[in-house]
């Protein structure tokens, strides 16, 4: 009897007592994973408190290294840490800086191409861009570094006239009048891409021949959130997926997120793909579930704040072999923004000048020109600086006057522009991609009719001729180039105003 009992009741309290943890396992997984989800909320918060202290802590660390220093450095590796390592167009400047100061180029001012200087499409035409930067070659570029040797050699037998002279205006994006025309748009948009293209390689050739690909990293911080936090983020709506029913919809938009994933992982650095995995947790859980609990918001909740998250974090940081430089470069750029120190104005010329150039690699250069108080070097023991200063600063960009400093042609354009917003516009200018932005936002139909002028962008190498023709006013058919269109052209550094 006994025997028969056990017997018989011992199946029905199995399947009574799966029946109860069946209907408690829900319950007992929302406890349990309601510390999970307090665990990364707190987690997520460290975040965003960890990486403020960093900001904070790289903003008023001076850095052991003198301003000196840094003006000595060179201007490449200050561009590199200011862009994490991503070199873009404009920081080519920076190496040219470098030669410039090795002897093997020289640089001087000219006028700026044509269309340029007559843009029509600037409501203020003292605005237009009139003068900008010609390097030449001096010397032969033996003793210049491999990434040197390629970056000129590309710039001279793309750009240069006779292979010797390199206007920097030729790099430029279109004018405003250009913008209005599709087949010049055409021709630039294919221009840039030849320099994205030269860009990325050149800079794959700066870091192996520097060896500077140590001195940037992916942050901890991110890696984090990528590699942990991300993949118990996509846990949990997993279980959401299948802890009452299977939804097909909640499980197939879980696949199409583990697919982003995986992309995030090998692109850490793209923001956007790290939000499109978000986004898709996002639609996985809501396609999921019919209506909320409180474990579903909090975990809303965290999927919305991974989102921010990531919006915080930096993709890239400097890592702690380069700290001081960083820091030293930051602290020069926070006080140079208020224009040279008065107790700098009595160093010589190519030391100002050397200011001024790192000044435009840190992105700086018109501001701190604007903001100096030129009128000290009245006292200045150089005499050539004395009657520089003398002269009437001009009211827009222009060309200085003849000077015997030719080897400060930055400081004597800074002392002759000393009153205009955007001083050293001739540097500047030609890095300038906004009109790409509004040329393809706002195109124009019609392509290049009208009475438009003439102006031709010529420059050697195969396949990289570029002329506007245009019917004139009188019906006629123009074919030729703006004075100083050229690569040479006849524009001096040393005229008049």
């Amino acid at each position: 009897m006994e025997n028969s009992f056990t017997n018989g009741h011992m199946p029905s309290q199995i399947v009574y007592s799966f029946l109860v943890q069946r209907q408690q396992a829900p319950i007992l997984q929302e406890v349990w994973l309601k510390q999970v989800q307090e665990w990364m909320m707190w987690v997520l918060l460290g975040i965003i408190v960890v990486q403020l202290l960093l900001w904070v802590r790289g903003r008023f660390s001076r850095g052991p290294f003198t301003d000196e220093e840094v003006e000595q450095a060179d201007p490449l590796l200050l561009a590199y840490l200011r862009s994490k390592g991503q070199l873009k167009l404009k920081d080519t400047q920076a190496s040219l800086f470098q030669l410039t100061r090795k002897g093997i180029l020289c640089m001087r001012i000219v006028k700026s191409k044509g269309r340029y200087r007559k843009d029509q499409g600037v409501s203020n035409a003292s605005l237009t861009p009139k003068t900008t930067l010609e390097y030449s070659m001096q010397s032969a570029a033996v003793s210049a570094s491999a990434d040197e040797q390629e970056l000129v050699q590309w710039l001279f037998s793309h750009y240069g006239f006779g292979k010797q002279r390199l206007r920097l205006d030729a790099l430029a994006g279109p004018s405003s009048e250009e913008t209005k025309r599709r087949e010049d748009m055409k021709h630039y948009r294919t221009k840039e891409k030849m320099h994205m293209d030269f860009i990325r390689s050149w800079k794959e050739r700066v870091v192996e021949t520097r060896d500077w690909g140590q001195f940037i990293r992916t942050p901890l911080l991110l890696r984090l959130l990528v590699y942990v936090m991300f993949p118990v983020q996509m846990l949990q709506t997993g279980i959401v997926c299948f802890a009452e029913r299977v939804s097909v919809p909640g499980v197939i938009g879980l696949t199409v997120t583990a697919v982003i994933w995986i992309l995030v992982i090998r692109k850490i650095h793209v923001r956007l793909l790290y939000q499109l995995a978000c986004v898709g947790l996002i639609i996985s859980l809501s396609l999921a579930i019919s209506g909320n609990s409180e474990f579903t918001s909090w975990l809303y909740a965290i999927l919305f704040m991974s989102l921010f998250v990531r919006l915080f974090l930096p993709a890239r940081e400097v890592a702690p072999s380069a700290k001081d430089w960083e820091a030293s470069m930051r602290r020069w750029r926070r006080r140079y923004k208020k224009g040279v120190p008065a107790e700098r104005m009595g160093e010589s010329a190519e030391t100002l000048e050397q200011i001024i150039q790192t000044a435009l690699v840190l992105g700086i250069g018109s501001r701190c020109v604007r903001k100096t108080n030129w009128s000290m070097l009245q006292q200045h023991p150089d005499s050539e600086l004395r009657r520089l200063i003398e002269r009437e600063p001009a009211q827009e960009d222009s060309l200085p006057g003849a000077t015997m400093l030719e080897q400060a042609p930055l400081l004597v354009l800074a002392l002759h522009l000393r009153g205009v917003y955007r001083a050293m516009s001739a540097a500047e200018f030609p890095y300038d991609r906004s009109n790409y932005i509004f040329g393809t936002v706002f195109p124009e139909s019609g392509g290049s009719g009208g009475s438009s002028p003439v102006y031709t962008d010529s420059y050697s190498g195969k396949n990289h001729k570029h002329t506007h023709d245009h019917h004139d006013g009188s019906g006629g058919h123009h074919h030729g180039s703006d004075s100083g269109d050229s690569g040479g052209g006849g524009d001096s550094g040393g005229g008049g105003d």
